[in-house]
């Protein structure tokens, strides 16, 4: 059983002139009262649009190629989501083109081989994207967390996705009774006319595709790097459509988290 929410970790993507990739880090909001409902991805980028927050540095790359969203003060460890329970996901792609499900497919396939982790597609929802979703929705059920979404949306819905950002994706980790935290649902908001532009390109669909990806890795922890050959790199590499070894390192990592059976269900 839950017993007390933390705040969201949420990141975003941003294109360049060059069709590049970049983004800036948002810190974690802050933790909720006890029993209360996870504040939303979008709310978290919200508040620190403008730069990382005044009260904490934004998190460091690690030696290894990757960095981690958000750090359990109480274990060092990263938060992650469980390792024995899947991550259920719907899609809203309402005006996508016909390409942009199998881009998802595939590019949720790539994060599923690369942590380890199972992620289980639910479908097409009809539930609109929002800056303030929650973690438990009535319309999934009272018993269960709400699935990830994911959805093709715009910035007049989601005003975080104003000006060059390409894509939003953020989780929301409650702590059980034993002090175990873990991330129990999330969202990834893709900005339709960016996306759409992009894949008027070239390698339009790997672009689109590696966004994607890059949007799922920021889902299950992952945060931006420095390093310009990986997939989770801030800035342009429009060239690296597919993880690097410093993301596959992160992403495994993220894939061996704890079993916290208590998070299962709120």
């Amino acid at each position: 059983m839950s017993t007390r929410a933390r705040g969201a970790a949420a990141a975003a993507l941003v294109l360049s002139a060059a069709v590049g990739l970049g983004g800036c880090v948002t810190a974690s909001a802050p933790d909720a009262p006890t029993g209360s409902p996870a504040g939303s991805p979008a709310d978290a980028a919200t508040a620190t649009a403008t730069g990382p927050s005044s009260e904490g540095a934004a998190p460091e790359p690690a030696g290894d190629g990757y960095a981690v969203l958000e750090t359990d003060e109480s274990t060092g460890e990263p938060i992650r989501y469980s390792s024995c329970q899947p991550i259920r996901y719907v899609t809203h792609l309402d005006g996508a083109p016909a390409e942009v499900g199998p881009l998802v497919t595939e590019a949720v396939a790539m994060i599923s081989s690369a942590t380890g982790l199972t992620f289980v597609d639910e479908g097409a929802t009809d539930e609109e994207p929002g800056p303030e979703r929650e973690a438990q929705l009535a319309e999934y059920g009272e018993d269960r967390w709400a699935p990830v979404l994911i959805a093709w949306t715009d910035e007049e819905t989601i005003p975080d996705l104003e000006g060059d950002t390409v894509g939003l994706a953020g989780s929301q980790a409650y702590t059980d009774a034993e002090g175990r935290s873990a991330y129990v649902s999330g969202d990834v908001m893709l900005d339709a006319p960016d996306l759409s532009e992009i894949l008027t390109e070239r390698s339009g669909e790997a672009q689109v595709r590696a966004v994607i990806a890059h949007e799922l890795g920021h889902l299950v922890g992952l945060d931006h790097v420095e390093d310009p050959t990986q997939l989770m790199y801030a800035e342009d590499n429009p060239d690296v459509v597919e993880p690097a070894a410093g993301d596959l390192a992160g992403l495994e990592l993220m894939g061996a988290g704890p079993c916290v059976e208590d998070l299962a269900t709120p």
